[in-house]
């Protein structure tokens, strides 16, 4: 890449200034320059703490996410208050192809309780810091969403838009369900809030140290670390022998993931929260808007299905590698088929406060989504399984799995 010459300047207010917020974080004084090695550094002095992202443009025409992946110092992170906050890109090797007569920036800080779409943690032992990055698109994540980093050795989690949004869920009325407890109902959420994009996984686990009380059989090769996690039990791995609404208890696989990342907050998500997740905005029985080869229904309905989940019509008798059906329109996968997922539910009616976990009832605990061993009847968004939380010896353990979620700001 040819070195530039001319630069023009460009600084963003927080998103929340569109509602005239006075109280949104404020950047000032961006300074964008590129000595002859083709890196570009940024400097900006920031008023108040915040989450910084940064969107370059070449000739005018903003420069595709995809080349601006070598971004290093005070971006894509939250920020400390301060003046002479800066940041670098490796324009040279990102883009070593293109010849541009400028470049500018447009460096946009986001309120902590309102921050970008996509959230990054690293579960590396020892990973640079800072360990949890953010990202303002699925383009703008490094290597794009669908990475097998993301499914081994980084956690990505979507934002999801659920604060004060009245909306249905359960199973419409007249469907034949043959779960329990999926009576519609209208529900509001208090807040927005983090989900992983994909299933807790084989790698992920490791990394977190939580162990396996088995491995079953279909776990191998060199794709099984990228298999959702199956093995552990609510009460015996995943959060301990604690109620729904306690904390994961001490030694626990999310007391661990709290630890090593530092967000207090990681938990299962309540059977609401999932269930919102899922849905993304549609009511019907899939979760892109389609129905299902529910109770029997037309061919149709079954290929519906089959772009969205792994089921017993198509799973050959095991999970598979997260991530590779079509996503929600919250770019959110596998959350139909694969493994069934915990939530933090007892078994119970709908919860009356949606974002509280119910009490425990009679030690079940709540299960959604269908997994590779379920018909399609169980892979819709308003199934709800429950089983006992604690190991039961039954062999069902590898039908089960989890995915977290966090609140927001993640941190605190």
């Amino acid at each position: 890449m040819k070195p530039v010459s001319a630069f023009a300047i460009l600084a963003c207010a927080a998103p929340a200034l569109l509602f005239a917020d006075p109280g949104a974080p404020k950047v000032s004084g961006v300074v964008l320059a590129q000595p002859s090695s083709g890196t570009a550094t940024v400097t900006f002095d920031l008023d108040e703490d915040a989450v910084v992202t940064a969107e370059f443009f070449a000739d005018g025409a903003a420069v595709p996410a995809e080349y601006v992946q070598s971004l290093s110092g005070d971006v894509n992170c939250k920020v400390a208050a301060g003046s002479g906050r800066t940041f670098s890109w490796r324009a040279d090797k990102d883009w070593p192809e293109r010849s541009v007569a400028a470049f500018s920036v447009k460096v946009t800080a986001w309120p902590p309780l309102a921050p970008p779409d996509y959230m990054a943690v690293d579960l590396r032992a020892g990973a640079d810091a800072p360990r949890v990055r953010y990202y303002a698109s699925a383009g703008a994540v490094p290597g794009g969403a669908t990475n097998r980093l993301y499914k081994s050795d980084v956690l990505l989690m979507r934002r999801i838009p659920a604060a004060m949004v009245r909306h249905r869920q359960g199973s419409p009325e007249g469907v034949v369900v043959s779960g329990h407890n999926e009576v519609p109902h209208l529900c509001t959420l208090s807040a927005d809030y983090y989900m992983g994009v994909y299933a807790f996984t084989e790698a992920q686990n490791a990394l977190v140290g939580g162990g396996r009380t088995s491995t079953p059989a279909f776990v191998t090769g060199d794709d099984a670390a990228y298999y959702p996690f199956t093995g552990a039990y609510w009460k015996n791995h995943i959060r301990g022998n604690v109620a729904p609404a306690a904390e994961p208890a001490s030694g626990s696989t999310l007391a661990k993931l709290r630890t090593l990342t530092g967000i207090s907050t990681i938990d299962l998500p309540t059977d609401a929260q999932w269930e919102y997740a899922c849905r993304a905005g549609t009511d019907t029985t899939l979760n892109d808007g389609t129905e299902s080869g529910y109770g029997g229904a037309s061919i149709i309905g079954y290929n519906n299905a089959l772009a969205l989940a792994w089921f017993d019509g198509n799973a050959e008798g095991h999970p598979h590698e997260v991530g590779l059906k079509k996503p929600n329109a919250w770019g959110l996968y596998d959350m139909l088929g694969n493994v069934r997922e915990w939530c933090r539910d007892g078994s119970a009616a709908y919860a009356e406060t949606d974002d509280v976990a119910d009490p425990l009832l009679s030690g079940s605990l709540m299960l959604r989504g269908g997994c590779w061993n379920d018909g399609t009847y169980n892979c819709t968004s308003a199934h709800r399984d429950d089983v006992h939380g604690g190991w039961s010896g039954d062999g069902k353990q590898a039908w089960y799995g989890f995915r977290v979620m966090c609140g927001i700001p993640a941190e605190r």
